[in-house]
């Protein structure tokens, strides 16, 4: 399952405050966030400025709305909630400018907000699959993507979603042949690509796939990857230069669109949930699983990885779920228990 269970340790992070980890001239220093007594997760970050930002997840002691959505005028330190009861598991979060931002989650939950986050509101997804990632090309035109090959596309801001594809819960998990995409992402209205991984228990397959689409999503094209691992996450910085990271440290990179794929060496086994890049060399992509913490640092494309996880604090021992890049002076990073830390040089 894409989404991080809740980890439920009982510490206060506002210790954590003068934390720093030095790599070279540059270094991870963790920004306040929350105490022990309103515990979240959180599954994604993005951020619309130096200073404004959203996390949405899970806050896992609100049983009845469980879903969080977070914003933070003041580059990370503090978060505040949203004014939006959602009652279920945030898996992603994407603005597309400081007014229009969307959030995804389980029972294919969507809501959106076209004022910047000063109102939310539910959006009829159509699908009940959970739904892991969603990307937008403008304020009107986006996709989303979850459980059971689900693609969904919206052409009006998400007032009225379509399902391109899939969109039917499996009858018997874990039995049948299924496909599940983690992620999207777009580069104009014409072009994206989806990855995630087929399962077919009963050939005993399991293949990470990536897919494009350069109609507006109407066909899309298997994109062999070579690769058994489920694959998490997908970023691309032009059509053409692009890495896709998943389970067991895989990092693939392409140079022509995906036409082919190449699997570079990250030098761990543990799962990569999120990776992106400042330009064509600088990159981090980010992990790991219940006990360990995965950050990991290139400056020349992939081709070399240097390991940059967090060591000596309360987050070395939790994953991290998210990471963005808003320049090369502004990256974050997330996780379970609120944990945000900001990389500086």
């Amino acid at each position: 399952m894409y989404i991080k269970t809740a980890f439920l340790t009982t510490f206060l992070l506002a210790s954590m405050v003068m934390t720093t980890t030095l790599y070279g001239d540059g270094q991870w220093f963790a920004l306040q966030e929350q105490d022990n007594e309103d515990i979240r997760d959180y599954n994604a970050i993005i951020f619309v400025s130096a200073r404004e930002g959203w996390v949405a997840g899970v806050s896992a002691l609100e049983m009845e709305n469980p879903g969080y959505i977070g914003r933070t005028t003041n580059g990370g330190k503090t978060w505040e909630k949203a004014e939006i009861a959602v009652n279920q598991i945030l898996s992603n979060v994407f603005f597309y400018d400081k007014k229009h931002g969307w959030a995804v989650g389980a029972n294919g939950m969507i809501v959106g907000t076209s004022n910047g986050g000063k109102q939310w509101d539910i959006q009829t997804s159509k699908v009940d699959n959970w739904l892991y990632d969603i990307h937008f090309v403008s304020e009107e035109f986006g996709y989303a993507v979850g459980m059971g090959e689900t693609i969904l596309q919206t052409t009006n801001g998400g007032k009225i979603w379509n399902i391109l594809q899939g969109g039917v819960l499996p009858t018997r998990i874990g039995e049948e042949p299924e496909g599940l995409f983690n992620c999207v992402q777009f580069i104009d209205e014409s072009t994206g690509w989806i990855a995630g991984v087929f399962v077919n228990p009963q050939a005993g397959v399991q293949n990470g796939i990536v897919k494009k689409t350069t109609d507006g999503g109407k066909t899309w094209a298997d994109q062999p990857t070579n690769v058994e691992d489920t694959l998490k996450d997908i970023f691309f910085i032009d059509a053409s230069t692009g890495w896709a990271v998943g389970e067991g440290g895989v990092v693939l990179h392409t140079t022509n669109g995906g036409d082919r794929w190449k699997i570079q060496s990250s030098n761990t086994q543990e799962t990569l949930s999120s990776v992106q890049f400042v330009d064509k060399k600088m990159g981090w992509a980010v992990g790991g699983d219940m006990g360990i913490n995965i950050v990991i640092h290139t400056i020349d494309g992939g081709k070399t990885w240097e390991n940059q996880s967090i060591e000596g604090t309360m987050i070395s021992k939790i994953p991290v779920n998210d990471l963005f890049i808003l320049d090369a002076n502004h990256i974050w990073i997330t996780g379970n228990n609120g944990f945000v830390m900001k990389y500086s040089e």
